[in-house]
């Protein structure tokens, strides 16, 4: 008798932990200085600042499952900003960990289009093959230019391929609800770091 009853707390524990892991997600809402969306609660927001090397951009990071992120670039309306010209940039800084085949070129680039903040938005998407920990990992990355708010706003999405059905709607949250609101005088760019 005695000995069920020391093993029923470690069943209740158990069933517990168990019912916490399979919590359904839900939405929430991220409303700082201007900048508001929806993100599902699987999805952390972990930096909103202004980039220190220009002040007048403010960077908005989201980090989701599987190492899936989404990142929000604002830039004054009036900053030239060539998408294609950033898709490339952002290729040249992996390539220590992208993983190039002999002859192959280190990664595929195509035309892409989403619907953000209730735009059709161009993009570019490049896949590759990142090495980590030794391992092979085929990635993709979304680049999107979108105008919102009196700003020019470059949305990154990525994550590696195989995770890709469990994040889209993920970043697709986001994309269906992003509202930019500059304040006066400002041009919507004023942010606290979201620690």
């Amino acid at each position: 008798m005695m000995r069920r009853r020391a093993g029923l707390p470690l069943l209740v524990a158990l069933g517990l932990a168990f019912a916490a892991c399979s919590a359904p997600r839900t939405v929430k809402t991220y409303d700082k200085s201007g900048l508001r969306f929806s993100y599902m609660s699987d999805w952390m927001v972990t930096t909103d600042m202004l980039v220190p090397r220009d002040a007048r951009v403010r960077q908005v990071m989201l980090n989701g499952p599987n190492h899936a992120l989404l990142m929000l670039l604002c830039f004054p309306e009036a900053t030239s900003v060539n998408l294609e010209s950033f898709a490339e940039s952002a290729a040249k800084s992996r390539a220590g960990v992208v993983r190039k085949q002999p002859g192959a070129p280190p990664f595929t680039s195509r035309a892409v289009t989403a619907k953000i903040a209730g735009q059709n938005a161009t993009g570019v998407q490049q896949t590759f093959d990142m090495e980590i920990l030794g391992q092979t990992i085929p990635h993709q990355v979304s680049y999107y230019l979108v105008q919102t708010g009196g700003l020019k706003v470059i949305v990154t999405a990525q994550t590696a391929q195989q995770h890709l059905a469990t994040v889209q709607p993920g970043w697709q949250k986001v994309f269906d609800t992003l509202a930019i609101e500059p304040r006066p005088g400002s041009g919507g760019l004023s942010a606290t770091v979201v620690q």
